[in-house]
């Protein structure tokens, strides 16, 4: 049986780097979040009466990544996709924004990898095609990026076209492929980010005998 005192919600959402304890490794079961900070509190409940996945999320954030790190409230969260085998959470600069463009500046989930899903280097081979020319686009190339737990990611650049889209980091754990991204930010914003994610998990001590 999992100890009760996990479920509690964390006092608050820290804006400010913070790895805390060491992560599982990338063939360790996955048992969720081991702090639900209560900024996340509504969105987790209702992600994991869905999901089969464990829910993984940060208890920091880089003040680099909110849109308005001075307001009162900086971080609000949304549901955008709450499956079976997949869920999506939205990062929004204020309430009832639920990811629209012009609120939102992130988003983190995860999917189960199955034989038909595509590799995050299939699913961003256009940014490497030459005739692909984004009205604008990060300085940052694509590259491999290491993560807390001995953990290999893949950083993903932002790009503008009609809007800018985030800059993201993709990694595997258990057969289940977890994302974080933020608009516009740089590669280590976003890892801060993944590697809070990372560190922020129940391990077998934490289970009652």
């Amino acid at each position: 049986m999992i100890s009760h005192w996990w479920l509690r919600l964390a006092a608050a959402l820290m804006i400010a780097v913070s790895l805390g304890c060491s992560a599982n490794a990338e063939t360790d079961r996955i048992l969720g979040a081991r702090e639900i900070p209560s900024t996340f509190a509504s969105v987790y409940e209702e992600v994991s009466a869905t999901t089969s996945i464990p829910v993984l999320l940060p208890t920091s954030i880089p003040r680099e990544a909110l849109r308005n790190p001075a307001a009162e409230v900086p971080l609000y969260t949304s549901l955008d996709l709450a499956e079976q085998n997949a869920y999506e959470i939205n990062l929004d600069a204020q309430p009832d924004c639920y990811g629209a463009g012009y609120c939102s500046f992130g988003l983190m989930g995860a999917e189960r990898i199955t034989a038909d899903t595509e590799s995050v280097d299939e699913r961003y081979a256009f940014y490497l095609d030459p005739n692909y020319q984004p009205v604008r686009r990060s300085e940052e190339p694509i590259s491999e990026v290491q993560l807390v737990g001995g953990i290999t990611g893949t950083f993903i650049p932002w790009v503008c076209g009609a809007n800018c889209n985030t800059a993201k980091v993709y990694w595997k754990q258990d057969g289940i492929r977890y994302y974080v991204g933020i608009r516009m930010a740089d590669k280590a914003t976003v890892v801060a980010i993944a590697n809070s994610m990372v560190a922020n998990q129940l391990s077998s001590d934490d289970l009652d005998p």
